[in-house]
């Protein structure tokens, strides 16, 4: 499920107050439910993607669980995108974007607090495309151009 498009291809969702509590209520709920661990740790191998079913997982299985509580409350998919990114420390990590009438807000499991991409401090390298889950946008200051689909396996 997690790598085929759901809903209608749009290019962002109006940001009504509901949909901005849905976005607040599943940051916060995926953030206090996963205990944070290194996919080598938890799985003796790097780079894993994973929906958390045992309540442990990484950034990039966060933003999976953020992004599916999303498309089950209704969003489309096309507006739910991971983005890998690098931290101020120089860390690589792995947020969810939600693209909004009000800019691209950034769902992180190191805050609970939504912030537009341009206010997180990361620096950003790639994200999900809109329109193929699998293929993936580098974004050059601010720009996106749609790079080769990667084949990164993971299990729901």
């Amino acid at each position: 499920m997690e790598c085929r498009r759901s809903g209608v291809l749009t290019r962002q969702v109006v940001l009504t107050p509901e949909r901005q509590r849905d976005l607040q209520e599943v940051n916060a709920r995926v953030n206090a439910a996963i205990w944070e661990i290194s996919d080598r740790e938890h799985h003796g191998r790097e780079d894993v993607w994973s929906i958390p079913a045992d309540g442990q997982g990484d950034c990039e299985d966060f933003a999976l669980l953020k992004r599916k509580h999303l498309i089950e409350r209704g969003w489309p998919s096309s507006a739910l995108l991971i983005a890998v990114v690098g931290t101020p420390a120089g860390e690589g990590h792995a947020v969810l974007m939600a693209i909004t009438s009000e800019g691209d807000l950034v769902l992180d499991n190191k805050t609970s607090r939504l912030l537009p991409w341009t206010q997180t401090g990361y620096l950003f390298f790639t994200r999900m495309s809109q329109s193929n889950p699998r293929a993936w946008e580098a974004i050059d200051g601010g720009t996106i151009a749609v790079t080769a689909a990667t084949r990164r396996s993971y299990r729901p």
